[in-house]
């Protein structure tokens, strides 16, 4: 088949909601863009899709409050509707014992996990997390920092469960004590997305038409010749770009590029993995069991229809998670193993279950982020740059690029970046 070839200001290649978003920031900017995925649809890990009127996202999604990502979203007019977490519907299992997760004043006052010396303990680093700046423990692990402030084991259990829940990262010894501890410390609010994550994709999908970003779908990129102009090839068509941006994984990005530095990003990086069991069930057998924290296990429940637009008439959408190694060699474990343990988990919390399941979906090595915020690269600031120092006109836009925030407000604040960048240089 002959090829056209055609030139563009930027071609941006991943139609998640990065790739979305700077294509929609660079077309509103004047330019040309021409946006490139290989999948059917748009949206990478943020699809939703519909089973027997549930609406099932890939995976336990939540769009944390105060980060960089709104105003990204605000400027190009994309809202969100669905309803808060209520923190005060927490619980944490240690054992058998089920109490409530002590967060706040009042969980802290009435948790039956704590005695009177381990309550006072954790109200004072909490107190800690929330007024104290932790940039001197940039470098160092989080198990560091647990071993200079925490004398009491339940203590100890509950701060790496909490803090496991804010990265989605099971690796105390290794992930960046500023960074966890600011999370923790911060307790962003999260927002449950009404209709799943996918109406946060048709905002942005939206948005980029609007813009007259040219979309492409269902075509993957075959070859990336680096100029300049940079050249683009499809199966049926060959683009000149002044700029490229690469809105994928860095593995992908890598295997595109072919540079140096960024086939070095790619081998040092750690994705952040989970396994997930997503449940439709035509009512919740124990309906006040909402949320549930394991402390003595990796592993998270929680009930996001109670609180967003998910489920049909009196139907519950459940989620559980275990939040699995960073090691690659402990991910050879059979999932089908870590299937099991979720349901006997799930047996404990909502008995019955199974004669009230409408569908499943189960995700046993989901990807969460491109790469673990680790002490040994530094926290966020040893992460791959967003502008390719070696190809001049060629950018990186994910959650693992960038000193600025995690997970979606990566993604959506890089785009910003990567973006502005481009419109500067070419004005």
């Amino acid at each position: 088949m002959n090829s056209t070839r055609e030139q563009r200001d930027v071609v941006v290649i991943g139609g998640g909601i990065g790739g979305l978003a700077a294509a929609a920031i660079l077309a509103r900017g004047g330019r040309s863009v021409t946006l490139v995925e290989k999948a059917p649809r748009f949206g990478g890990r943020a699809i939703t899709t519909e089973r027997e009127g549930f609406k099932f996202n890939l995976g336990i999604h939540v769009f944390y409050a105060g980060g960089p990502g709104e105003a990204v979203l605000r400027e190009l007019g994309v809202t969100l509707s669905g309803g808060q977490s209520d923190r005060s519907l927490y619980e944490c299992q240690d054992g058998a014992r089920i109490s409530r997760l002590p967060v706040d004043a009042d969980s802290l006052a009435t948790s039956a996990l704590l005695d009177p010396a381990s309550r006072a303990e954790l109200a004072q680093l909490l107190r800690q997390l929330r007024t104290e700046p932790l940039h001197a423990w940039r470098g160092r692990p989080v198990s560091a920092w647990l071993d200079q402030h925490v004398r009491h084991p339940v203590v100890r259990s509950l701060l790496e469960a909490v803090v496991r829940l804010a990265t989605y990262t099971h690796a105390p010894d290794e992930v960046d004590a500023a960074y966890a501890l600011s999370l923790v410390g911060s307790q962003r609010g999260a927002l449950l997305l009404d209709d799943g994550w996918q109406t946060l994709v048709h905002g942005l999908e939206r948005a980029t038409r609007a813009a007259g970003v040219e979309l492409i779908h269902g075509a993957a990129v075959t070859d990336i010749e680096l100029g300049p102009p940079h050249t683009v090839r499809l199966p049926s068509r060959t683009l000149h770009a002044k700029a490229v941006v690469v809105a994928t994984d860095v593995m992908t990005a890598a295997r595109l590029l072919k540079l140096p530095t960024v086939e070095a990003w790619a081998a040092r990086a750690r994705p952040v993995r989970a396994a997930c069991l997503d449940l439709a069930l035509r009512a919740l057998p124990e309906p006040w069991r909402l949320v549930v924290l394991r402390l003595d296990q990796p592993l998270y429940y929680s009930v996001h229809s109670r609180s967003c637009r998910l489920a049909p008439g009196n139907g519950a959408l459940l989620h559980l998670i275990k939040y699995l190694p960073l090691r690659p060699s402990d991910l050879d474990e059979d999932a089908r193993e870590d299937r099991r343990q979720l349901e006997a988990w799930l047996d404990e919390l909502q008995p019955g279950w199974r004669e009230v399941l409408v569908a499943s979906q189960f995700l046993p090595r989901i990807q969460v982020s491109g790469d673990a915020v680790t002490a040994g690269q530094q926290g966020l600031q040893g992460r791959p740059s967003l502008i390719v120092p070696d190809a001049p006109g060629v950018y990186l836009v994910g959650d693992f690029v960038g000193a600025r925030d995690h997970l979606a407000h990566a993604s959506l604040f890089s785009a910003e970046v990567v973006a502005r960048d481009v419109l500067e240089r070419a004005a």
